[in-house]
């Protein structure tokens, strides 16, 4: 309990644990009293559960932006990390995590929705004279992920992270085994959106973090 109290690594991934614990035990207790899966979990894996506002072509005006993450939560945090850390060892664009909300380009943070079906959002602004990405938010909903009547394994929650993250990168849907498939929480990153994001930043220098206005969130 010490540890639990004292470090923060320590209480991330005891919650992370438990989490995936409630996950089995819900499973189990559905098997058991012999419950369907919930109408509402094969809708919260719809093409409309995940999905991207705004979608615009577009890019950063670097292979690299930076990234806030604004979330309490163990589990939602452990698995944005995780999913920035996925990401970043593909060595086709970078996540830069900062401190400073103000002059983030991307801000990560979770929501508790019930009646939009998505289970992530991400919302970018781009500026339509030059086609380059502003500032983005992303929107990872509690309501889903964090219930275990909807049966978001820890792997699951990380898939959608890097789903939300791969449209602040710059990627569009794609129905094939990708990250980017609609549902958005089936695959990990797949070797098809390491070459799109190649290909989206092909002329695009890496020495320089985006220094993006990010005046609207």
């Amino acid at each position: 309990m010490w540890f639990y109290q004292t470090n923060p690594l320590v209480e991330q991934y005891t919650n992370v644990m438990i989490h995936e614990a409630q996950i089995r035990t819900q499973l189990l207790v559905d098997r058991i009293s012999g419950r369907p899966t919930k109408k509402a979990n094969l809708r919260a894996d719809s093409s409309t559960n995940v999905k991207s506002a705004k979608k615009s072509e577009g890019r950063w005006t670097n292979k690299s932006a930076s990234i806030y993450l604004d979330l309490s939560n163990p589990v939602l945090k452990n698995a944005t990390n995780t999913a920035i850390q996925q990401w970043n060892q593909t060595g086709v664009f970078t996540f830069k995590i900062t401190t400073n909300r103000d002059k983030a380009d991307i801000i990560v943070k979770a929501i508790s929705e019930n009646n939009d079906g998505a289970a992530g959002l991400t919302q970018m602004e781009v500026n339509t004279l030059t086609g380059y990405f502003e500032h983005a938010t992303v929107e990872l909903n509690a309501n889903y992920l964090l219930n275990p009547a909807y049966g978001y394994s820890q792997q699951r929650i990380v898939n959608t992270a890097e789903h939300e993250l791969g449209h602040a990168i710059g990627l569009q849907h794609n129905n094939g085994q990708s990250v980017m498939q609609p549902a958005g929480s089936f695959y990990s990153i797949q070797p098809v959106d390491v070459q799109n994001v190649r290909t989206i930043y092909q002329h695009a220098p890496t020495s320089q973090i985006s220094s993006q206005s990010n005046s609207q969130e």
